[in-house]
């Protein structure tokens, strides 16, 4: 089928031209119609995401009077599958027990904190595609990843924090674990420079692993992630943000 009335200035026609030609493509037709089919893809993926994994929605889901206020409800597709004190307790069985679910967090009794953060499988060019968490209004993108303890894997959420140069685990996991420091750094914080000690162990996503330092750090138990994945973790993906769809894509470099 041939697009009619389709016209473009004569910069960005020497502008296709010069990309398709570095780009190795035959004819800028070809080029064109790669990009076209390229991001018709990508609308699709997101759409049969979406369809599959519907996004938070409060109204949908029913507490029960028999749960006592304060209790933690963990949400996948917006039904109640997990019960505990804290946000990260219910987040480590949501990641163990539901990993490729829609998955919130409700605080009962308390204004809800509806921390939308929905896992799901999104393959595009090795891609996977993830809801930003809700947290009143305000979204931020949290990933699972996983660290190897004696044999043992274990999940854990992750927010992404573009703005570190380095990972930060919650210091209960370190203490939990017995990780022991291999040096003391000195970093730059919003308040001033200090000397911190410095771990390193295998954190993997699905199923590749790297080898990281990072900090220790206090999370509260009321957030459901328990690490800021600074750049040294979030520099070995090529990350997108679809700010419209409040998602974000992760793909493996």
């Amino acid at each position: 089928m041939t697009v009619i009335n389709f016209k473009i200035d004569g910069n960005r026609k020497k502008k296709i031209e010069a990309i398709s030609k570095i780009k190795g493509y035959k004819s800028v037709s070809e080029f064109i119609r790669y990009v076209i089919d390229k991001e018709m893809n990508l609308q699709q993926k997101i759409d049969d995401y979406l369809s599959k994994n519907p996004a938070f929605d409060r109204k949908k889901i029913k507490i029960p009077e028999y749960i006592p206020d304060g209790k933690y409800l963990g949400i996948s597709r917006n039904c109640i599958v997990a019960i505990g004190d804290s946000a990260q307790e219910v987040a480590s069985i949501l990641a163990e027990k539901f990993p490729e679910s829609a998955t919130g967090i409700i605080h009962k009794g308390y204004e809800s904190e509806t921390l939308d953060f929905i896992f799901s499988i999104f393959s595009i060019e090795k891609s996977d595609c993830y809801h930003q968490a809700e947290y009143k209004n305000n979204y931020y993108p949290i990933l699972p990843f996983s660290m190897d303890f004696n044999g043992e894997r274990k999940n854990f959420y992750g927010l992404i924090d573009t703005g570190a140069t380095i990972t930060a685990i919650n210091k209960k996991i370190i203490e939990d674990h017995d990780i022991k420091p291999i040096m003391k750094k000195r970093v730059f914080t919003a308040n001033d420079i200090v000397e911190v000690k410095i771990f390193k162990e295998i954190l993997n996503y699905q199923d590749i692993s790297y080898e990281l330092e990072f900090m220790a750090t206090d999370i509260p138990k009321e957030f459901s992630f328990h690490a800021l994945l600074g750049k040294n973790f979030i520099d070995k993906f090529n990350i997108l943000f679809l700010g419209i769809e409040k998602l974000f894509c992760i793909q493996p470099i």
